[in-house]
């Protein structure tokens, strides 16, 4: 049923984006206007004007260009204001109405990308770029979305056809390609490209990290790693950009916020949502925002102020948990951190980190139920990620309570993530589950072979630190 559904939705879309003439022009779709109510003054008149004068000009023009574009107008603030239910049938109206303006679809293509649809996205903007050839923003955002669906040839294809156009932000593309492909040293020198024209577009290093990693370059890799950051390449987009002059108020500030957040402009981005929360001063999501800058500024302690009042209002907001755990953590605030963990519901948190540092805290105080139980959790909901597996493998292989510990489990978790990822680390853990069930000889291999894989790779701190614990795995019983 669900699949069946999701074909239908589909479907729905590609009938949307495909021009029609005014004879098979489409039933025209209700378009709600959403709730309001807790909204500053300013915005929901202007939310109520553009609704009004929606129903006035269709009223009065029906099918017309005219009523296109009060449909397009109107999606285009809801858009602005991210009330997307409300702008996605206004923007279909107006493509239906006027189905050669290439703008709506680029825009409808936005929305869907911002809400995760990504085939009805890759429709859209598909629509905009056949109306439109010289929309080359269309083409970013196509490339972009066919790389997250892995149609590696056709986002090649995209960002081929703007690397005039859009250099930094095609060859960025070009090299996530290549990266995908295995083809490492394309991607390096896609990458190297970007970083060169754009230095402070910090994430790439670890982008660089990765593709030397595949050439087997690991020293190379490790420097990258360390030089990761938040800022990145974007292209311009003045048909998405022109949505942020509708903002007013609150949303205004944090919309400016985020964009320059995005782009690594951290300290202006604590000054913009500084600004929303002083018009707004209980915005929820002004203080996560200002929060999350604030954080990446360095300054956890002003952080966790922001970050404990938007937990006590609303615990259950996307982020809120996860980043007030973090910003404690790092403070080594560890009593408050196991406390707000605890006081969470465990669906609201989703960082890896947390659920790891947490459950080491845990562990630290003897409460090694209460950790593997924390670790049980987020396996349970994301088996793949290996930090929280190897993490709970150990303590199952080597907790001090033994009615905790269970081998054969640690074992098949340990496997599982050094088959994903073969490394010395994954190995030893391997080696600590094999010790648990008594297989020393095993259990020693493993660690003799750990030893050999990091002096190849010419990690002398790996390579000592498991030397010096081989002699735990050659006694006559091994077992931790």
């Amino acid at each position: 049923m669900v699949r069946r559904r999701r074909i239908a939705v589909i479907l729905v879309v590609l009938v949307a984006c495909a021009p029609r003439t005014a004879d098979t022009q489409p039933p025209l779709l209700p378009v709600p206007l959403p709730r309001i109510d807790g909204l500053e003054r300013a915005v929901a008149d202007q939310i109520q004007d553009e609704h009004r004068k929606m129903l006035e000009v269709v009223a009065k023009t029906g099918g017309s260009r005219d009523a296109a574009d009060a449909y397009g107008s109107l999606a285009r603030v809801y858009h602005a204001y991210e009330f997307f239910d409300s702008a996605e049938p206004a923007y279909l109206n107006a493509g239906r109405l006027a189905p050669r303006n290439g703008e709506w679809f680029h825009l409808l293509g936005s929305l869907y990308k911002q809400t995760g649809r990504l085939e009805e996205a890759a429709q859209a903007f598909a629509t905009a770029r056949r109306l439109q050839p010289g929309d080359r923003a269309a083409a970013i955002h196509l490339g972009e979305i066919f790389l997250s669906l892995n149609r590696l040839l056709d986002a090649r294809e995209q960002f081929q056809s703007v690397v005039e156009t859009y250099p930094t932000v095609a060859r960025r593309g070009l090299g996530d390609v290549a990266l995908r492909e295995r083809r490492y040293a394309e991607a390096v020198e896609h990458y190297r490209f970007v970083l060169d024209r754009v230095p402070q577009a910090a994430s790439i290093h670890y982008s660089l990290a990765m593709a030397y990693r595949g050439m087997g370059r690991l020293d190379e890799a490790r420097a990258h790693l360390e030089r990761r950051g938040q800022g990145g390449v974007y292209a311009a987009d003045p048909l998405v950009e022109s949505l942020q002059t509708l903002v007013r108020g609150e949303r205004a500030w944090v919309m400016q916020g985020r964009r320059a957040y995005e782009a690594g402009q951290f300290r202006a981005a604590a000054d913009a949502f500084t600004k929303a929360l002083a018009v707004a001063p209980s915005s929820v999501t002004a203080r996560i925002n200002l929060a999350a800058a604030l954080v990446q500024l360095g300054n956890d302690a002003d952080a966790v102020q922001y970050l404990q009042t938007a937990f006590r209002d609303a615990p259950d907001e996307a982020g809120v948990g996860d980043a007030l755990i973090g910003a404690l953590l790092r403070l080594g605030r560890a009593d408050e951190a196991i406390e707000t963990f605890a006081r969470a519901r465990p669906s609201q948190i989703d960082v890896e980190t947390v659920h790891v540092g947490v459950s080491i805290l845990l562990a630290d105080r003897q409460r090694f139920r209460d950790a593997i139980a924390a670790l049980e959790d987020a396996h349970r909901r994301f088996p793949g990620r290996a930090a929280t597996a190897t993490t709970l493998a150990r303590l199952l292989a080597s907790a001090p309570d033994l009615s905790l510990r269970d081998g054969r489990r640690a074992l098949d978790l340990a496997v599982a993530v050094n088959d994903a990822d073969p490394s010395p680390v994954h190995g030893e853990t391997i080696a600590l589950a094999l010790a648990e069930l008594g297989r020393c000889d095993e259990a020693r291999r493993w660690m003799t072979r750990g030893i050999a894989e990091a002096e190849r790779a010419k990690d002398a701190a790996g390579a000592g630190r498991l030397r010096a614990e081989l002699p735990k795995y050659e006694a006559a019983s091994c077992r931790p």
